[in-house]
């Protein structure tokens, strides 16, 4: 229904202020000039001022077609909205509708004008490379804003600087095409957000920078994924990785100052030869890798490669690995005589060992479990294990010692009727606080005689 707008002005002589120092408010009650209009109001194609003047209504649609806006003019949308100036008349603002609206390509790469924002409107096919030039490179409908490359060579971002793109469609679907060839300067940041990477033969490699960061992207149909190398700060937040993406999805490659993966999920299937995430490159963490509430899905392979102990790894699909889920265990594979050279003096039990199930431990040596996280923290430990004498019957003990020193409280005792062929079940649970580089054994003594002991079974598990 069309509505008009009276605006009534009373001259109200016998006040003696002039006419124009009167101010009237629409949607609300107290204008600050001689029109103010606030909130949302919805007005006819033309603002009425009385019932003769009519006041032209110019568009302010995402096309901008009129080429002079006034000042101190009403703008609406196409329902009549009331909106405020053109976005066209931002500065440092350009609209992009075809690839002529970007700069001119100079040996094929458009470098972008730095300090500016390039606004996507529709599909744009480009032939030329860009250079982000740190500048933002947006759309508003990443459904419908697309930049399409179609060489069968290079790649559609280019160069040694960073910069930001949102709300995007992108795409580099020709064989020999990759989307991104970038090697960042130390100082450079790369964000990348809310967008969707869809049937590109390679993502390609995002290479240096200080911040790179990946967040709420859509990967979908893309034949290669992406590459990660040298950069100094890696966030990769809520990515979506489906099953229609083929090859290695996320690589990482060379030395990292922190990794970040967080949320998201990734699908890899076998039938696409699929990995979800490679870090088999990675030579360096210095401060830290945290992967965490991502899920892995699907049939591929999710993880190639293993995680050092600087990652906190706790994400659906794959092990858990941090120093909270640190453990260890080891088991006698052969037998031997423990030798006792005198009496209450405790010697390590003797024997070979083998590990199984290590999570932030080692096992340098036989008899041996060495924690190899990175912080200090707790542990229960427990050694079950049956035990003979060379002879005699005669009282033993034993002990869980922590770096050659025997752990107070952890002593058990038991007699071991040797002569009778005796096998003498002993348990031994304590608790040890290990810093990293720290480790366990299992002791034993007579404290009757310089008589042997012989550990037949024993496993020896911290956790």
């Amino acid at each position: 229904m069309k509505k008009t707008i009276l605006i009534l002005i009373l001259l109200c002589g016998v006040t003696g202020q002039p006419w124009s120092q009167n101010r009237v408010g629409i949607n609300t009650s107290t204008p600050d000039s001689t029109l103010t209009v606030a909130g949302s109001t919805s007005i006819s194609s033309n603002l009425r001022i009385g019932n003769n003047l009519q006041l032209p209504v110019f568009p302010n649609t995402r096309d901008n077609s009129a080429s002079i806006f006034p000042n101190n003019m009403l703008y609406t949308d196409a329902s009549g909205n009331l909106l405020s100036a053109p976005s066209q008349q931002r500065t440092n603002y350009k609209l992009v509708k075809s690839s002529s609206d970007l700069p001119a390509a100079s040996g094929g790469i458009i470098t972008l004008v730095a300090g500016t924002l390039y606004e996507v409107n529709g599909t744009i096919v480009l032939t030329d490379k860009i250079n982000l030039n740190g500048c933002y490179l947006v759309g508003r409908d990443a459904n419908n804003d697309k930049l399409v490359y179609t060489p069968g060579s290079g790649e559609l971002f280019t160069g040694t600087k960073g910069g930001t793109i949102r709300l995007l469609t992108m795409v580099a679907n020709t064989t020999g095409a990759k989307l991104f060839n970038l090697d960042m300067g130390a100082t450079e940041n790369l964000i990348v957000r809310d967008a969707i990477i869809a049937n590109c033969k390679e993502v390609g490699l995002v290479k240096g920078g200080y911040i790179t960061f990946f967040s709420v992207i859509n990967y979908a149909g893309n034949t290669t994924g992406i590459t990660y190398e040298n950069n100094a700060t890696l966030l990769l937040d809520n990515t979506a990785w489906f099953s229609t993406n083929a090859g290695t999805f996320e690589k990482l490659v060379g030395t990292f100052d922190v990794i970040e993966k967080l949320g998201g999920f990734s699908q890899p299937t076998s039938g696409l030869s699929a990995t979800a995430f490679d870090v088999t490159g990675i030579t360096t963490i210095n401060e830290a890798g945290n992967l965490k509430n991502t899920a892995f899905m699907g049939n591929g392979t999710k993880v190639n490669g293993t995680f050092s102990k600087k990652w906190e790894v706790d994400a659906s699909g794959i092990n858990t690995e941090r120093d909270g889920s640190a453990t260890g265990s080891l088991y006698i594979t052969s037998t031997a005589a423990t030798d006792i050279t005198g009496i209450n003096s405790p010697k390590k039990v003797a024997g070979t060992t083998s590990t199984f199930e290590l999570t932030r431990f080692t096992s340098p040596a036989s008899n041996r479990l060495q924690y190899d996280g990175t912080k200090t923290r707790t542990f229960i430990v427990t050694a079950a294990m049956t035990a003979t004498g060379a002879s005699g019957t005669y009282l033993y003990s034993f002990y869980i010692y922590k770096n050659g020193v025997q752990v107070a409280g952890s002593r058990q005792r038991t007699k071991v009727y040797s002569s009778s062929g005796d096998i003498q079940t002993i348990t031994v649970v304590c608790t040890v606080t290990l810093a990293p580089g720290d480790y366990i054994e299992v002791w034993s003594e007579n404290n009757e005689a310089n008589v042997d002991v012989t550990v037949q079974n024993m496993t020896l598990t911290v956790k």
